[in-house]
């Protein structure tokens, strides 16, 4: 049996924060947060995700892997699966290289032309601001 969808984007999160060699704290906490209060998932997958964050070494990510977790992705959920890839990758104050050619290995492998890509990380990184400006903007003001 296959992944399921959310295994398929949890998997590519993990491969996100794992391309820089280190997951720090601000990237565990980002994933926990996204896991628990954003995906309500159950404590089995959970406790699997968690203990995935807690290793300290692994394999890097292989082509067959990248394929697996954009299998079966319209545009619009790949176009998702992009954006939040960025958003982890800037959990920690910055985007590493090894994390953008995480993201562009994942779009090779899905049938996305390498001329793309400049666009691709433009998109991405004008969303993640808009995003930003909108969480500013709907801040509520203090009015004691």
């Amino acid at each position: 049996m296959g992944s399921s969808r959310i295994e398929q984007y949890l998997d590519f999160m993990l491969y996100i924060l794992r391309a820089d060699g280190v997951v720090d704290r601000q990237e565990k906490v980002h994933m926990l947060g996204l896991m628990v209060d954003g995906l309500k998932l159950n404590a089995q997958l959970i406790e699997k995700y968690q203990g995935e964050l807690e290793k300290e070494e692994w394999e890097p990510v292989s082509d067959e892997q990248l394929r697996a977790v954009t299998a079966g992705l319209d545009p619009s959920s790949l176009a998702h699966l992009v954006r939040d890839g960025y958003s982890l990758a800037a959990s920690d104050g910055e985007i590493h290289e090894a994390e953008i050619n995480v993201i562009k290995r994942c779009l090779a492998v899905s049938g996305i032309p390498e001329d793309r890509f400049d666009e691709v990380d433009l998109w991405a990184r004008q969303s993640l601001a808009l995003a930003h400006k909108g969480t500013l903007l709907l801040t509520p003001v203090s009015t004691n």
